[in-house]
């Protein structure tokens, strides 16, 4: 058994190497060239037909050992298996080979990702590991077409540096034939063995500096074999299958998946927020992927590429846990899961988060679209306390829920959908400026919805007298599934806010857009310094563009390497010539109401020799005493907040500082 496995594999990788230098001949000839462009790295024509070579390989070795008695057929490693993988996967390196020689449209790449899985599955047609037994065969079937493309896609954006794709794809067919030997499915660990030998000989030419890409062909191919190659890697553990498989076998591809939809998404709605022209809309190529954005930090492609290799890894290592040792490390894996996630989000969301503030900020500065955000509402709010309790009615039911069972729990269903709409209308959280929640507001939803779970478990059990603790337990559930469903996208609005400010200020360093303000840093980590974020927080898209906020600096020395909001102390006015050095420091922002002559002093001299703009921050509530003419002056002259460009309406400093500080009032910046 072992001697088959590693003749198979020597093989397949013997005949990788050998197509790949046949590919790399052949592929100016088949139109195959990936020439240098705005969104590509490499600086010469190379060729990208490594994904053709691969698949041949694969294909080939398979169907050799097959013929020759050399691999048992066995499971799924026979001639029906292959001959549907060889169906499906030919459609897609169709379909990658037309896209990869001219381009093809995306919605005709879509249709061939559905159409790959489906053509498998017809030709076929088994049953996946991706739901428990007793589901609708249709529903598993269903699930499996969604599961293959978002792999495939997954594999395919991700894409885009010199050994990356490639080293994410055998990370995850050794560890699922690792996890395929463990479970003692041999069958599907020679298949994943023979994938992997083939890519390791693909690798050998495109590792930094590449000499040849996968192209669109390889990457749909890897994230197709993968998609069908691990249901059956993973044995019958079904539930723990679907929850943790995606993450183990291409975490970081889903991932970048993901926020490419998030980001694309949020762009497009920014543009149709200002009344702008929106073409294409997710699927619109861009250089936001996580690649791109660990590139532009400084590093190297083979440092970037192994970086997200190591990541994989990780993944993979804690998402097996209780696929290899059972139920009892869940908990552990999914604390794992969750550390990973939360340290590794807060540096990759940024440009995510920033577009997310800026449609937020729109939506709340134009009224005339109250009508429909309201209905939006009521639709998610309905969708939620339906969701809240079918998810309850699976928990209680130990997911074996049957037709005896719907008719058991649907007069339930309906009282909890019904009294939860009339407390939501009840609370009036349609009305609420949720944007600027307070725990009043929270309070009052938590309050009304417990109501109408009480409400629903009492009616429900004078209906049904036989279910008692029952009827408390799914009003429970589905009160504490829909409170969270409810009400955490409208609290974290105001956390999406403060997320977006600080990652605004973090994407400006690497904008292209010319700037007046450049590099800034806060003087005075105080009341005033506070209102400054707040109005930044508020402050429209476009109101400061190229401002990076460095931090705030304050000569408390008890402050120094705090935080405020999101943004650290520095230190006091001595750091300004280290921010000028290290951090191209351009301007400074006097958060003080009535700052003293001798700091003024100290500023100046600074500024002359930095070559420093300085502003001033206030804000005050002053009487307007005179009558209309006054009022319209105030109103044109730009009471309120305002930005002009450094180095206009110089004050004279008080104490013979002149001119050190750019002043306005009334909360003005200028």
């Amino acid at each position: 058994m072992l001697v088959e496995l590693l003749a198979a594999v020597f093989a397949s990788l013997c005949l990788s190497v050998l197509l790949n230098r046949v590919m790399l001949v052949i592929a100016p000839g088949l139109g195959l060239m990936d020439h240098p462009g705005e969104r590509r790295i490499h600086g010469r024509p190379i060729p990208r037909a490594g994904g053709l070579a691969i698949w041949i390989s694969f294909l080939a070795v398979v169907a050799a050992g097959l013929a020759t008695g050399l691999l048992s057929s066995r499971g799924h490693l026979t001639w029906h298996w292959l001959g549907a993988f060889a169906a499906g996967s030919s459609l897609l390196i169709v379909t990658g080979y037309f896209d990869d020689r001219s381009g093809v449209r995306p919605l005709i790449k879509l249709a061939a990702h559905v159409l790959a899985p489906a053509l498998f599955l017809l030709i076929h047609p088994s049953k996946t590991n991706l739901l428990p037994e007793t589901w609708p065969l249709w529903t598993d079937h269903a699930l499996f077409i969604v599961w293959v493309v978002i792999l495939i896609n997954a594999f395919n954006l991700i894409d885009g540096l010199d050994g990356l794709c490639a080293g994410l794809a055998t990370v995850a067919t050794f560890a699922m034939g690792g996890l395929a030997l463990v479970n003692d499915r041999m069958d599907a660990a020679i298949l994943l063995f023979i994938m992997a030998g083939a890519i390791i000989g693909f690798l050998n030419y495109n590792l930094n500096p590449a000499r040849i890409f996968l192209g669109d062909a390889g990457s749909m191919l890897l994230g197709f074999f993968i998609a069908t190659a691990a249901t059956d890697a993973v044995g019958r553990k079904a539930v723990l299958g679907a929850v943790l498989l995606p993450i183990a076998v291409a975490g970081v591809p889903i991932l970048d998946v993901l926020l490419a939809i998030w980001r694309r998404g949020m762009r497009r709605l920014l543009l149709q927020l200002k009344g702008e022209r929106t073409e294409g809309g997710i699927f619109d190529a861009d250089s936001d992927h996580l690649h791109h954005r660990l590139l532009r930090g400084g590093r190297s492609q083979r440092k970037v590429a192994v970086f997200l290799q190591a990541m994989a890894i990780l993944l993979t290592a804690i998402a097996f846990l209780p696929l290899l040792f059972g139920d009892r490390l869940l908990g552990l894996s999914l604390v794992g899961l969750l550390i990973v996630g939360l340290a590794g989000l807060r540096h990759l969301i940024r440009v995510e988060v920033v577009h997310t503030g800026n449609v937020i900020h729109l939506a709340i500065k134009m009224p005339g679209r109250n009508r429909l955000l309201t209905g939006l509402l009521y639709a998610h709010d309905l969708l939620m306390l339906c969701l809240a309790v079918a998810i309850a009615v699976l928990l209680e039911t130990g997911f074996r829920l049957r037709s005896d069972g719907l008719q058991k729990y649907l007069p339930f269903a309906v009282l909890f959908v019904t009294l939860g709409s009339l407390a939501l209308i009840a609370a009036r959280i349609h009305q609420r400026m949720w944007v600027r929640a307070t725990v009043r507001d929270v309070l009052s939803l938590q309050f009304w919805l417990m109501a109408a779970a009480m409400a629903s478990a009492g009616l429900y059990l004078v209906w049904s007298h036989e279910m008692g603790w029952g009827a408390i337990r799914l009003s429970l559930m589905s009160y504490v599934i829909c409170i969270l469903g409810i009400s955490m996208p409208r609290v974290s609005l105001e956390l999406t806010r403060e997320l977006a400010l600080e990652a605004r200020h973090r994407v400006a360093e690497h904008s292209a857009e010319p700037s007046d303000y450049g590099a800034v840093a806060v003087f005075g980590a105080g009341d005033l310094g506070t209102l400054f974020l707040e109005h930044l927080k508020s402050s429209g898209p476009d109101q400061y563009k190229g401002m990076r906020l460095l931090g705030f600096l304050d000569d408390s020395e008890h402050l120094h390497g705090r935080r405020l909001r999101s943004f650290r102390i520095l230190g006091g006015l001595s750091m300004i010539p280290h921010l000028v050095e290290q951090e191209n420091l351009r301007g400074l922002i006097v958060a003080i109401k009535n700052p003293p002559a001798e700091l003024l002093g100290r500023i100046e001299r600074l500024r002359r020799k930095h070559g420093l703009t300085v502003y001033h921050w206030m804000a005050s509530l002053d009487p307007i005493t005179s009558a209309e003419d006054d009022l319209r002056e105030e109103i044109h002259g730009g009471s309120g907040m305002q930005s002009n460009p450094p180095g206009r309406q110089p004050v004279a400093g008080a104490g013979g500082a002149g001119g050190p500080v750019v002043s306005g009032d009334d909360g003005r910046l200028s």
